[in-house]
């Protein structure tokens, strides 16, 4: 199978940080109104405080009681990192032996342990595959994970394990049968799992070569046919964005051009000087952007409750002073919107918003309840 002869499915959307229902604090008592309070930082990802715009969530301090209009109340709760499913896709070309590897699973090896990214679904896969009867240019040939998803830190200990067992030994970088693959199993992930957010992830660190002159009538070491699948996944009814972390010796041109056309801007590209920490870093910042900036309407306003032209949002990054973040419909600045004004289910920073948000050091946000909605 071919991953452009797939057709997009209709799909509830994402939500990727959602916020848990448990209630700690208590209206005012003339008010029947709250602040739903989530903020992030680069501590971690867990059970709630924090959003690392590199990876994660972890527990901060509680943000402080903010009044408005003095009418809304003060009900915190906690935020949640809803499930990221990631694939990692990793060379095992002979061109990765030596110090590439050993700093490689050194990088791997910290970041699958790290406290910060518990709740991950992370899958791992190596290509070159060994030959076999079945055709090399077959994408599905690397659909199935050789680790099979599952969250950190439970799955650490199988990933570990395969890279341990794992050894440089493939003669060629057959990137466009092993990225399909990856992606046609992350468009399988999105189906069965609506409402979490799917991503591959492509580590190399040269430039594709093979599996064989022709797949199905394309080049496959064209950059532009790599980057058409890239692209396929990225515009799938449910997006699965593809990042790529290059290694030293990549070919950088092909890299942020694979990255750019899955939705991820550019590659991130490791330098030589401390392989394994700068690629447990890119690990960092790859899951982080992977996370979707959306969070579920919260429980008083789906049930009922508050109105939904009663909600607004505060934001504030790096320790700056929180301020109301206008909704804006038509996301055509900083703002927020509802995924869907006539049955809104989430809701959504705007681009802008999210990747300052991503950008920062520390991004706090407040949903507060019970006060008319600003609007722009």
């Amino acid at each position: 199978m071919r991953l452009e002869s797939l057709h997009p499915t209709s799909l509830a959307s994402m939500v990727g940080l959602a916020v848990a229902m448990g209630l700690h604090g208590a209206c005012a008592p003339d008010s029947g109104a709250g602040l739903v309070s989530s903020s992030f930082s680069s501590d971690g990802a867990g059970s709630g405080g924090t959003f690392d715009p590199d990876g994660g969530l972890s527990t901060d301090a509680p943000v402080e009681a903010l009044d408005p209009d003095a009418a809304c109340g003060l009900v915190t709760e906690e935020a949640i990192a809803v499930p990221l499913n990631l694939y990692i896709m990793m060379d095992k070309s002979s061109s990765m032996a030596g110090d590439k590897w050993t700093s490689a699973k050194a990088g791997l090896t910290a970041f699958v342990n790290s406290a910060r990214f518990a709740g991950v679904r992370v899958a791992l896969r190596f290509f070159p595959r060994v030959a076999d009867d079945v055709p090399a240019c077959d994408h599905e040939a690397y659909g199935e994970p050789l680790v099979p998803f599952g969250p950190l830190p439970d799955n650490a200990g199988a990933i570990v394990a395969a890279i341990e067992a794992e050894s440089p030994n493939g003669a060629s970088t057959p990137v466009y049968p092993a990225l399909g693959g990856a992606l046609l199993q992350g468009i399988d992930v999105a189906k069965n799992h609506p409402g979490e957010a799917s991503a591959v992830l492509l580590v190399t660190d040269g430039q594709p070569q093979g599996p064989a002159a022709q797949c199905a009538g394309v080049n496959p070491e064209d950059p532009d046919a790599i980057a058409d699948l890239a692209a396929a996944g990225a515009r799938y009814g449910t997006p699965v964005r593809t990042f790529v972390i290059g290694l030293p010796g990549v070919n950088q041109s092909f890299a942020n051009q694979v990255a750019a056309a899955g939705g991820t801007d550019a590659a991130v590209l490791v330098g030589a000087t401390n392989i394994a920490v700068e690629f447990q870093d890119a690990l960092a910042k790859v899951t982080g952007q992977a996370l979707p900036c959306e969070f579920e309407v919260p429980s008083q306003v789906a049930g009922g409750q508050v109105a939904f032209d009663d909600v607004n949002v505060l934001f504030g990054l790096d320790g700056a002073s929180q301020e109301i973040l206008p909704q804006r419909p038509g996301c055509d600045g900083p703002g927020w919107r509802y995924d869907d004004p006539a049955s809104p289910a989430a809701l959504v920073l705007c681009p802008a918003t999210c990747e300052a948000a991503r950008g920062a050091s520390i991004a706090k946000i407040q949903i507060l309840l019970g006060c008319e909605t600003v609007i722009l």
